[in-house]
C-alpha cells in the first residue's frame, strides 16, 4: 500500500515567491537608468551639434558661464549615475531572480560584490561632481564641499580595505586548516603502514 505524498508547507513556498517582489525596484531602477542614458545622450548630442555650428560660425556662441569641457563632464556625471542605477538593477536580478550570462565584471553572486561595484562607481561620481563644481563656485564653499566628499570617500576606502584584509585572513586560515588536515592524513597513513609492517 503506497503512502500518500507529503504536501509541502505553504509558508516556505510563499516566502520563496516573495522574492519576485524585488522585480518592482529592478524595473524601476532599470527605467530610471534608461531615462538618464537616453535624455543625457540626447542633450550631449545637442551640445556637440551646437558646438560644431558655433565652431564653423553658423550660429552665434551661446551665453554660458561654463566651458564646454565642464558641460561634457556634467553629462559624464549623469551617465555614471545611470550606471549606478543599472548595476543595482542587474545585481538585484542576479541575486533574487536568476543568473544571467553577463560579462564577468557584471556578474554578481552575493551582496558583497554588488556593494563593491556600487562603491567604486559612487566614488567616481562624487569625484566628477566635485571637479565640475570647482569651475563655478567660490573657494570657501568649495573647501566645505570637498571636505564633505572626502570624508565619506575615506570611510568607504577604509571599509573596503578592512573587508579585503578580513577576506585575506580568512583565506590564509582556510589554507592553514587544509595543510593541517593533509599533514594529519599523512601521519595517519604513515602510522597505519608502520603498524602493518610491525604486524608482519
Amino acid at each position: 500500500m503506497s503512502t500518500p505524498a507529503k504536501k509541502e508547507p505553504r509558508l516556505p513556498r510563499t516566502m520563496v515567491a516573495t522574492r519576485y517582489l524585488v522585480l518592482i525596484p529592478i524595473i524601476g531602477l532599470a527605467l530610471a537608468a534608461a531615462m538618464l542614458f537616453i535624455f543625457g545622450g540626447i542633450k550631449l548630442l545637442e551640445l556637440i551639434w551646437e558646438t560644431t555650428l558655433v565652431f564653423f560660425g553658423l550660429i552665434p556662441a551661446p551665453e554660458s558661464d561654463l566651458p564646454i569641457y565642464v558641460e561634457i563632464v556634467e553629462y559624464v556625471h549623469t551617465f555614471l549615475i545611470g550606471t549606478v542605477l543599472y548595476l543595482t538593477s542587474v545585481g538585484f536580478f542576479q541575486l533574487f531572480i536568476r543568473r544571467v550570462d553577463f560579462p564577468r565584471w557584471l556578474r554578481v553572486s552575493n551582496t558583497e560584490e554588488l556593494e563593491t561595484n556600487l562603491i567604486g562607481v559612487t566614488v567616481v561620481v562624487l569625484a566628477i561632481n566635485f571637479m565640475a563644481l570647482s569651475f563655478n563656485t567660490n573657494g570657501d564653499y568649495l573647501v566645505r564641499y570637498g571636505t564633505s566628499i572626502a570624508l565619506p570617500i575615506a570611510a568607504l576606502g577604509l571599509f573596503m580595505g578592512m573587508r579585503a584584509w578580513a577576506k585575506k585572513m580568512d583565506r590564509e586560515t582556510e589554507l592553514k586548516e587544509q595543510e593541517f588536515e593533509e599533514r594529519l592524513k599523512e601521519l595517519e597513513r604513515a602510522t597505519r603502514e608502520t603498524s602493518k609492517e610491525e604486524s608482519e
